[in-house]
């Protein structure tokens, strides 16, 4: 499946060998992008490198928890394909917090 993985690290080397992760499949962030790619908001998460790694350092964990936050409000009483997406905002928002806890990144791993 292509995507983006995310896990908690804070070297590269830690990174390649985490394994917890949450998947963000490619085609879940085509859809997304084309809802919301104008939307400056939600650029944290849609413009991650499908093909490289990206980190997103712990300042900046609290945004993405704003936009998983939005997006699962936006698809809360949805079903069907949507249904993907509040999963995985769920998903990526628990182990946003869990990053902070443990004082760590999230790195953004394309396939």
């Amino acid at each position: 499946m292509c995507g983006i993985d995310f896990v908690i690290a804070v070297t590269d080397r830690e990174a390649t060998k985490a394994e917890e992760y949450v998947h963000f499949d490619e085609k879940l962030q085509q859809y997304l992008l084309k809802e919301f790619g104008k939307d400056r908001a939600f650029d944290l998460l849609l413009n991650l490198n499908l093909y490289g790694t990206d980190i997103i350092y712990t300042k900046d964990i609290p945004k993405l928890i704003k936009i998983c936050d939005k997006l699962f409000e936006k698809y809360a009483s949805v079903y069907g394909p949507q249904q993907e997406i509040r999963n995985f905002v769920k998903e990526l928002k628990n182990m946003c917090e869990e990053a902070l806890k443990l004082k760590k990144h999230l790195y953004a791993i394309g396939e």
